[in-house]
């Protein structure tokens, strides 16, 4: 069976299988990420790769582990409020660096800066039903491991009640 195919064959099949278990993670990771990051992945591969080993490493008692868990818990968050939630997409982020976003809601300018604990955060999308026409905006940021909100569209809108933030020690 192997010797009816000549040299340049097997080079052909032996370059593809690389080329396959290179891209491998990319078509992972361009899976489960926020479409912002899809490209980078496919672009920049060696990122994919980083991902994976990021995402095999996440400890099994991590809190919002699925994006159904991240929406359920954004719901609740959200529950009767001005704020309706589309969906939750995974962010992979920078190791140790904060991360900045910014985006134009009416003429508002809502954003800022968090610095996870973790580089997996939940992006939850959603839109703003007193503003007409504002299409998909990120409303919160979730902490993948604890579930701790790390950003909140309603502090800056002052709607709703901000989000609790867990306290580094306990006082005295």
């Amino acid at each position: 069976m192997f010797r009816k195919h000549g040299k340049w064959f097997w080079i052909a099949v032996g370059a593809a299988a690389l080329v396959c278990v290179f891209y491998f993670p990319s078509l992972v990771a361009y899976r489960y990420t926020a479409d912002s990051q899809r490209t980078a992945f496919l672009s920049h591969p060696w990122r994919s790769w980083e991902f994976l080993a990021t995402a095999l490493a996440v400890p099994g008692d991590a809190k919002l582990k699925t994006s159904g868990a991240a929406l359920r818990l954004a719901e609740s968050l959200f529950n009767h409020q001005e704020i309706s939630v589309d969906r939750v997409r995974l962010l992979f982020l920078a190791k140790e660096r904060p991360y900045s976003f910014s985006q134009a809601v009416d003429q508002l300018r809502l954003g800022g800066t968090v610095r996870p604990p973790h580089r997996f955060v939940w992006e939850v999308e959603g839109r703003i039903r007193s503003l007409p026409d504002t299409g998909r905006i990120t409303v919160m940021l979730l902490d993948y491991r604890s579930g701790r909100v790390l950003w909140d569209a309603r502090d800056y809108l002052g709607g709703g009640s901000p989000a609790p933030t867990a306290s580094p020690s306990p006082s005295p």
